[in-house]
């Protein structure tokens, strides 16, 4: 900032008047100085306008504060919740997948109604599920009740579709497998209820934590982090793995992370919530084609 001084030195009457020209100094002296109070003022204010100012010309917002932690068991009932309600999710999953080809998998999830009454037979309200996976590989599956519906196709624009009642033990749990919400649920509950028993010499910490996301605000994350005491004193914990899972406030999965060797990895090693939609459209719960015949489970 330039600061131009309208009063210079040499200001003031012709010398020879001792009395005026001692009176014009003290006039210089208070415009100086209310002079030099203004600019204090303007360079403070400016300096005030600038710190809000971000790149671009555009003000920067607050960092908003980060919300309180919930407990290990609040985010398990924070999750439960989730799986009620009516709501789609696109998610992006990675890892060592089974059943279908990988290693990635698109899957667009929708559920209406109530939560599901237990982890594996989602007989809760209304869900479906469309997978994407590798070598041009899709499955639609719908179930209501004990009724389900799917739809398949591998790398052919053709799908074949069937539906059933019977639910047929481990094929039943690896197609219900990309119900994230549904799978999410059970891993967090095993975790927080201890349901696996650790082996001899191995622990478990969990600790949480909340972050800001911008797509989808405040999110409530629980990490379980598994090792094995070292054999000889002084050595690092062997086999360190952990699994963190990241809730939004409604409770859909945003993000779950594994490193090292889980012993809950089922499904996948990384998984990312990419868009949410508020209401399932009434298409998630048609089926791709018509239903020929009652089916058996779609194969990879």
């Amino acid at each position: 900032m330039t600061v131009i001084d309208d009063c210079p030195v040499t200001c003031g009457p012709e010398p020879g008047a001792a009395e005026a020209l001692f009176k014009e100094a003290k006039r210089c002296e208070r415009r100086r100085r209310l002079f030099t109070a203004a600019t204090v003022i303007l360079l403070v204010v400016a300096g005030t306008i600038a710190a809000s100012i971000g790149a671009g010309g555009h003000s920067r917002a607050k960092s908003p504060t980060t919300a309180p932690a919930l407990s290990p068991e609040e985010i398990l009932r924070l999750d439960d919740q989730g799986l009620s309600g009516n709501f789609e999710a696109t998610y992006k999953v990675t890892g060592d997948l089974p059943l279908f080809p990988g290693p990635v998998w698109t899957v667009v999830v929708a559920h209406r109604g109530p939560a599901p009454s237990n982890d594996w037979m989602l007989d809760g309200g209304e869900w479906s599920f469309v997978l994407r996976a590798g070598h041009g590989y899709e499955l639609q599956w719908i179930e209501q009740a004990s009724h389900y519906q799917q739809c398949w196709r591998n790398g052919t624009n053709s799908w074949t579709c069937g539906k059933g009642t019977t639910y047929a033990a481990n094929a039943f749990i690896m197609q219900t497998l990309p119900y994230v919400p549904g799978t999410v649920d059970g891993e967090i509950g095993a975790t927080v209820q201890h349901r696996y028993p650790l082996v001899q010499g191995e622990h478990q910490r969990l600790t949480v934590a909340s972050q800001q996301s911008v797509e989808f605000g405040t999110l409530r994350c629980l990490t379980g982090t598994t090792w094995f005491s070292p054999k000889r004193k002084g050595a690092a914990p062997a086999d360190l793995s952990s699994t963190t899972w990241c809730l939004t406030v409604r409770g859909l999965p945003a993000s779950e992370n594994q490193r090292g060797n889980p012993s809950l990895g089922l499904a996948w090693a990384d998984l990312t919530l990419i868009s949410t939609r508020r209401v399932a459209p009434n298409s998630d719960f048609q089926p791709m084609s018509a239903i020929a015949a009652r089916g058996t489970l779609p194969g990879p």
